[in-house]
């Protein structure tokens, strides 16, 4: 690795790339916009879960993010991670850790699934979707911490502009919390 490379890289630490905190409106605002997506994604969603689960991801996404001392670019995040200069932030590790989060919540009315994007690519992309008990990632919403660094993106899995999103079945995100 160039010297100039490291000196950029580790001087990016120093410009106030940190993630911004965020106001309370903002989270309620995301917290009552999600939950309104769960709830339509079945007349059999219980709204308290919905409630629960839509203020679950969006509260413990920054709180991943402040664990992390996420920077606000995902993809410096990566390259810092992969140098050994932070210990976790890569997309699969948001993933995984909001999935064993919400997971240990126990919610009757809804199923979670691995997704990925780009599989076998440099620029693969790992996420959690939710959908209806029951029902798979064709009518889901998808929940990525990583993308904007732990102001959490959601939106149907087939609305994303980003990425063509697959299911992991065996994926799961088994590897526990670090």
């Amino acid at each position: 690795m160039s010297l100039l490379f490291r000196f950029v890289l580790i001087s990016s630490l120093f410009l106030g790339c940190a993630v911004k905190e965020l106001t309370v409106n903002y989270r309620q605002d995301k917290i009552y916009r999600l939950e309104n997506m769960l709830l339509l994604l079945s007349p059999k969603v219980d709204r308290a879960e919905a409630y629960d689960l839509a203020k679950s991801s969006v509260n413990y996404s920054y709180r991943l993010a402040k664990e992390y001392r996420a920077i606000a670019f995902p993809w410096l995040q990566n390259s810092l991670v992969n140098i050994g200069l932070k210990k976790r932030g890569l997309c699969h590790e948001w993933a995984s850790d909001l999935w064993h989060y919400l997971k240990k919540r126990e919610y009757r009315s809804f199923s979670f699934h691995a997704v990925s994007a780009n599989i076998g690519y440099l620029n693969e992309h790992n996420a959690l979707c939710v959908s209806a008990k029951g029902d798979g990632i064709v009518r889901s919403i998808l929940l990525d911490a990583w993308r904007n660094s732990g102001d959490l993106y959601f939106s149907w899995i087939d609305r994303d502009k980003k990425y063509r999103w697959s299911e992991r079945r065996g994926l799961y995100y088994l590897s526990p919390k670090r």
